[in-house]
């Protein structure tokens, strides 16, 4: 009878241990460091040394759609057995045109979804699809053992769920490392985004106004799961598996409570060009 019960209780905790997925805190804190090193810009990108846990970050190359101003850069870093993309957040007025252009429209990737996602930032996405893609190609060849992690922060995060989509599609796996990012699609890409990227984790931080847009009433957006959350202690706490807009999480401010502060701070760090370099 006991032995049943130590059985029991054995299964019960390997379900349970298979069914709470969780994410690597030293990746997050390396994609926190590229997705800053981002703002750096187009120009800077292959020169610029990364600091602190992405000092080891090799650059291969540039990431630029030039009716956007959507920029980015890709490399690796041999001890880690990945390969990374990073894209930058909004930093000038054609960013912004894209912030602001919310319409919904169909999203033509993946048909049989259904779906529809924001104009501006979707049109970002495929701006750089085919370079993304060829530079990743590249560096397969060479390593085909390392895995592909993208990374951005505020239009950078959305544009980056949208442009992992698209590697998806032709067959190529990633992970996704989000931080302060707006709302991308409507609760159909929502839900879809789930079943096709497995590791997909995207930070909030306590009232950082950005995840709260665009709204969901009268507008139709939801986020996809897997909110990470980051209270005003800068405690993380992760998020429901299948309430995307935990109202435990980023979710519990209303758009009238939030503020812009804390859109630029994540994981204890400004996340901007100048705090992650040297």
């Amino acid at each position: 009878m006991l032995s049943l019960l130590l059985k029991s209780i054995q299964i019960l905790f390997l379900i349970n241990n298979v069914s709470v997925k969780s994410y690597n805190m030293d990746q997050a804190n390396i994609c926190e460091y590229l997705s800053g090193a981002a703002y750096c810009g187009k120009d800077e990108y292959n020169t610029m040394k990364l600091a602190g846990p992405a000092s080891e970050f090799v650059y291969q190359d540039t990431l630029y759609d030039i009716k956007t101003d959507l920029q980015g850069y890709i490399g690796y870093i041999s001890s880690k057995k990945k390969i990374y993309v990073a894209l930058r957040g909004s930093s000038s007025a054609l960013n912004w045109l894209d912030d602001i252009e919310v319409r919904l429209v169909d999203y033509t990737t993946w048909p049989s979804c259904g779906c529809r996602v924001h104009r501006g930032f979707y049109t970002s996405a495929q701006g750089v699809t085919n370079k993304t893609i060829e530079t990743i190609n590249i560096l397969k060849k060479r390593f085909p053992k390392y895995s592909v992690i993208m990374t951005g922060h505020s239009y950078g995060a959305s544009t980056v769920q949208l442009l992992a989509m698209e590697l998806e599609k032709k067959g190529i796996k990633v992970e996704i490392y989000n931080y302060g990012q707006p709302r991308v699609g409507d609760a159909k890409y929502a839900d879809f985004v789930n079943t096709v990227i497995e590791d997909y984790w995207r930070f909030t931080h306590n009232r950082d106004i950005v995840p709260h847009v665009p709204p969901t009433t009268g507008f139709g957006y939801l986020h996809s799961c897997r909110e990470v959350f980051e209270d005003e202690n800068g405690i993380l706490n992760l998020c429901s598996e299948t309430d995307c807009e935990d109202s435990k999480c980023a979710n519990k401010y209303s758009l009238t409570q939030t503020n812009t502060d804390d859109h630029s701070y994540y994981l204890g760090r400004r996340i901007d060009c100048e705090n992650s370099i040297i």
